[in-house]
């Protein structure tokens, strides 16, 4: 994970953010208009580990007009599922951070079936209850983890 800070300079030491050059950028997400802009991307950060059957990526973007994009990606292992994209536009550096350190990965869990319950026992819902528990748990968990890396890395730099 490399994070360029607020300066205009390239990361010299980080290879995957070397070939990095303003350029025009599309933001494909669930339920709104695409974003587009031009820009730089500062940083970028992912929170994949072999097995894991989802994870999320973060990127962090300077415009051409000095306001910075966060957007917070999840994918998934199964091809049955369909990864996400949620994508805010700041006018500070301090925003995006603000962001992601409020940011609720347990909402990017997934309910299926009936939300209502019906047809089910109590010992089913309390045990369906506990399974969403676990994974609302396991996501927090995963993204902190990950904005930890870039705090750390930001505080480092």
């Amino acid at each position: 994970m490399m994070i360029n800070q607020m300066d205009q300079e390239p990361i010299r030491d980080a290879a995957p953010l070397a070939a990095a050059v303003a350029g025009s950028f599309t933001i494909k997400r669930v339920g709104q208009r695409p974003l587009e802009f031009q820009g730089t991307e500062l940083g970028m950060a992912m929170s994949f580990v072999p097995d894991a059957t989802f994870w999320f990526e973060v990127n962090i973007y300077r415009t051409t007009e000095q306001r910075f994009v966060l957007v917070i990606r999840q994918f998934f292992q199964s091809e049955n599922e369909g990864d996400t994209a949620k994508a805010w536009e700041f006018e500070t550096f301090g925003e995006v951070m603000d962001k992601l350190e409020t940011y609720d990965a347990s909402d990017d869990v997934r309910v299926y079936g009936d939300p209502s319950g019906k047809g089910m026992s109590l010992p089913e819902l309390m045990a369906a209850a506990y399974a969403y528990r676990a994974q609302a748990f396991a996501a927090r968990q995963q993204f902190s983890s990950l904005v930890g890396e870039i705090l750390h890395e930001l505080h480092e730099r």
